[in-house]
């Protein structure tokens, strides 16, 4: 199936500006019909899918760039990509200790609120 960019935007949830962006970036190969308008497939939908799970983890736009080059290029860089991706994840697993760690203090700061405003409101 293929899609128009207007089409495509409302599938993926970006807007046509980011689409654009994301092939003149070089993360996103789209093909064109005869009149030069550009036509997206259930291959580029797969594609971008990985890319905004991607960019939702944190990943810069330059490794979305390697990776994506890199995917481009073909088999001779699949261990190139599991080396980013496995970087990456190691980042990913970090930020979330971290934000674990953020998320205790701040549940132990509800709690300690909680505490103190239902002794105040006990003593009224």
């Amino acid at each position: 199936m293929t899609y128009s960019v207007s089409e495509f935007s409302e599938i993926i949830g970006v807007s046509a500006h980011t689409l654009r962006f994301y092939e003149r970036e070089g993360l996103i190969k789209v093909n064109r019909d005869v009149n030069n308008v550009r036509i997206y497939s259930d291959e580029n939908k797969a594609w971008m899918e990985s890319l905004l799970h991607l960019k939702n983890t944190g990943m810069s736009l330059k490794d979305m760039k390697k990776f994506a080059m890199w995917g481009h290029l073909g088999e001779e860089t699949m261990g190139d990509r599991l080396d980013l991706l496995k970087n990456h994840r190691k980042k990913v697993m970090e930020e979330l200790e971290n934000l674990h760690h953020s998320l205790e203090h701040l549940d132990n700061k509800i709690q300690f609120y909680e505490n103190e405003l239902g002794d105040c409101f006990e003593q009224k």
